[in-house]
């Protein structure tokens, strides 16, 4: 069986356990991060339509935008999970299982059959590699980046040659 990636002290993660287990919790990790980017989506949607402004437009609207983005995560976290209860393992084929479904349903929701198709692909395909990057314990970003030099903090370097004198500096003893 395939290494785990070690929980961290702090929270829940949410690959710290295997596919199946702790759904609950599963969820309620993936619904707050769908549900904050979903009402971000809303917005940004009722702010950028030129559509009219009435107060049940503008919910159905918004409730057109984030729903689907909530429904595609819980259907991922629950059929990646209900798969992996099924089978009994915690491998790439749960994730791109879920990612299809997930992403099938914009053709759902859109009455198209192919945009679905495509779009599922498209998930579960993502679905592999992002449990591969889990599995292989890749760093994608690093957890100690170098300082880098030309950014909005360049100009508190110091990059010259020499020290700067001291404030009370003076060339030698005064003659009077």
């Amino acid at each position: 069986m395939p290494a785990q990636v070690a929980p961290r002290e702090k929270g829940f993660e949410y690959n710290g356990t295997p596919d199946g287990e702790e759904v609950l919790a599963k969820m309620k990790y993936a619904l707050k991060y769908a549900g904050t980017f979903a009402v971000f989506a809303g917005i940004f949607d009722y702010h950028t339509s030129q559509q009219s402004r009435s107060f049940v437009n503008s919910t159905f609207r918004f409730g057109a935008v984030s729903l689907p983005i909530i429904g595609a995560a819980s259907t991922f976290v629950l059929v990646t999970n209900g798969l992996g209860s099924l089978r009994q393992k915690n491998d790439h084929l749960n994730w791109f299982v879920g990612g299809f479904a997930s992403g099938s349903l914009l053709g759902v929701i859109k009455h198209n059959r192919m945009l679905g198709f495509n779009v599922g692909m498209f998930g579960g395909i993502m679905g592999i590699i992002c449990k591969e990057i889990i599995l292989s314990n890749w760093e994608l970003s690093p957890s100690n980046p170098k300082r880098m030099v030309g950014t909005g903090r360049a100009c508190l370097l110091d990059l010259s040659l020499i020290e700067e004198r001291p404030r009370n500096w003076t060339t030698g003893p005064t003659s009077s």
